[in-house]
């Protein structure tokens, strides 16, 4: 019995949505227009407003979400993630079938709740001309099995509306989303629930990896995620810790990134053997970013 579960796209929560906004339009990222979502608040519910919105920095594999509470009287689940903090809470999963992944995670003993439809208005066009409707169907990991993060197994119903051609190119040269790094305060145990649908992870230094069929999922203790990312310092390390982004080059993004006065740090991947650029929250809006060449 195995999943077959791509890395597909990490979200952050945050309360100010236009701030996050040109905090990721300074790091060198071309967003979609905002677009605000609508869902069903329970299995088999009808579709309604939500009072959150996004907006989108789409790649040629994945995609990374600034997902803001823009009104608090609307059902949101971005209320839950921006009251326990600011950062990093997304981890989705793409799978090909929603239904057919939830029956695989009752056999498997996974503990997840019946999927749900999820919509949003989205500007298509390089001008943004039209509007479509882009579509999903979410299984979201129960939240006190799985609490490192928000965990959504995703099935794209309508991938064309939000990989747009002209969305992919950005002036930082993101091309991919590479991985996500979430920290325990019990390494083993967060591992032996992951294993479940992930497969058995391989040792890399002091962390775990567990490799996708796109895409890869680090599990380390807070000591090792610090000593990896100099640009922690005194700041917090939150349990969805870090997004690693793949771009076409180092030096220039490099050569962004000063161009734009954001501060950033040189550094190497867990295993040590390739070279990255660490970006840290007060320049990504909570977040801690990875950037490593592809």
């Amino acid at each position: 019995m195995t999943f077959d579960l791509r890395l597909d796209h990490l979200g952050l929560a945050t309360t100010n949505l236009e701030s996050a906004r040109r905090a990721y339009e300074r790091l060198g990222f071309t967003l979609s227009t905002r677009s605000m979502h609508a869902g069903s608040t329970e299995a088999g519910g009808s579709v309604v407003p939500w009072g959150s919105g996004n907006h989108c920095a789409m790649f040629e594999n994945g995609y990374f979400e600034l997902l803001g509470l823009v009104d608090a009287n609307l059902p949101s689940n971005v209320k839950q993630m921006v009251a326990r903090y600011e950062g990093l809470h997304i981890v989705a999963l793409e799978c090909a079938s929603a239904d057919e992944t939830y029956k695989l995670a009752l056999s498997a003993g996974v503990a997840a709740k019946e999927p749900i439809t999820l919509e949003r208005d989205a500007s298509f066009g390089i001008d943004d001309s039209t509007t479509r409707r882009a579509a999903f169907r979410n299984v979201y990991l129960d939240p006190v099995e799985y609490p490192e993060g928000r965990f959504i197994l995703i099935e794209h119903r309508t991938p064309d509306v939000l990989w747009q051609r002209h969305l992919l190119e950005h002036a930082n040269g993101a091309v991919g989303l590479e991985a996500v790094y979430l920290v325990s305060a019990n390494v083993t145990d967060t591992v032996r629930r992951f294993t479940a649908l992930f497969g058995q992870p391989r040792q890399v230094g002091d962390a775990q990896q567990f490799v996708l069929p796109r895409g890869s999922l680090w599990v380390a203790s807070e000591k090792t995620m610090r000593a990896a990312a100099p640009v922690y310092e005194s700041a917090p390390v939150h349990s969805v810790a870090a997004a690693s982004i793949r771009v076409k080059s180092l030096p220039i993004l490099e050569r962004l990134l000063n161009e734009n006065s954001v501060r950033f740090s040189r550094g190497t991947t867990f295993c040590g053997t390739k070279p990255c650029v660490w970006v840290g929250s007060a320049e990504a809006e909570h977040a801690v970013l990875q950037f490593i060449d592809s």
